[in-house]
């Protein structure tokens, strides 16, 4: 069975952000459990809701939200290690042309921090992402132009 177009997109995003931000292997996708410090940086990939407009009988436009959620450990301000990485990972999605081939206007919707205290500072910044798609009416595996 072929997959939807977002499951091909958080796939594309997966492949595209390992080893090219300082996360370098430690990118993940839906990952529940929480990071060892020795895991840090680490990028979690996670689907988010997706909205859905029918476009008269010739298609529809899916809206495909992505979190990124980054993970940082430092002695230092994590949320300046946290935008760094952000900073990365971002630059990566938006040049990666596999993915802009798969749907059109990535952008960062908005971000959250998250930090805690323990014997380093651990962070979390995530990102909100969204995508557009477009497809025919009720086949979500293949996007059109």
């Amino acid at each position: 069975m072929t997959a939807s177009v977002i499951e091909q997109i958080l796939a594309r995003v997966h492949v595209a952000l390992l080893g090219t931000t300082p996360a370098s292997t430690n990118v993940y996708r839906g990952r529940d459990d929480a990071f060892d410090q020795a895991e840090l940086p680490a990028i979690n990939i996670r689907r988010t809701g997706t909205g859905h407009d029918r476009l008269g009988d010739s298609g529809e436009r899916i809206s495909v939200g992505i979190e990124l959620d980054l993970h940082v450990a430092t002695l230092g301000n994590w949320e300046t290690a946290a935008d760094a990485l952000h900073m990365a990972a971002h630059a990566v999605l938006v040049a990666d042309a596999p993915l802009a081939a798969l749907g059109r206007g990535l952008r960062c919707d908005g971000t959250d921090a998250q930090g805690d205290s323990a014997d380093r500072v651990i962070g979390k910044l995530t990102a909100r992402y969204q995508m557009q798609i477009f497809v025919r009416p009720g086949d979500f595996t293949r996007a059109i132009s």
